[in-house]
């Protein structure tokens, strides 16, 4: 990878399920506190709609891997997610270096809700919520 696509310090590659391995690289950062999750991108060509800023599909896809994977390695438990709301605040441009962060808000024993925000340098563009059926445990997360 050249040094413009290398992520910053701190993050890791982990392959994941087959489609987000498609649409990235997402990378994890390597240190997370319980459940919360922050995963990097840097924002590429392919990420883009026809005005060259990112698609609102590719910022809806982190989201919803970033709130599921919070509750995954925190609650051990699969889950599919029921409800997402997206708030698009401002553009993610082409080269941007987008950091997804996202948490628990609560769980009971079949639903978990999440939050999680999509930041450049800082500053939020997309905020999100989920809600999530939780499903068996898994062996391991």
């Amino acid at each position: 990878m050249s040094e413009a696509t290398d992520p910053p310090a701190g993050f890791e590659y982990i392959p994941r399920a087959p489609f987000i391995n498609h649409v990235g690289p997402i990378y994890q950062a390597k240190e997370n506190a319980p459940g919360t999750i922050l995963l990097g991108l840097r924002v590429a060509q392919v990420h883009a709609n026809t005005m060259g800023l990112m698609h609102g599909g590719m910022a809806a896809t982190l989201a919803d891997s970033a709130m599921a994977r919070s509750s995954v390695f925190l609650l051990k438990r699969r889950m599919v997610t029921l409800k997402m709301t997206m708030e698009y605040l401002d553009a993610i441009r082409i080269g941007d270096w987008l950091e997804i962060d996202g948490r628990i808000a609560d769980h009971d024993a079949d639903f978990c809700h999440t939050t999680c925000e999509l930041r450049v340098d800082g500053k939020a563009r997309v905020k999100a919520a989920g809600v999530f059926r939780l499903l068996r445990a898994t062996p391991s997360a």
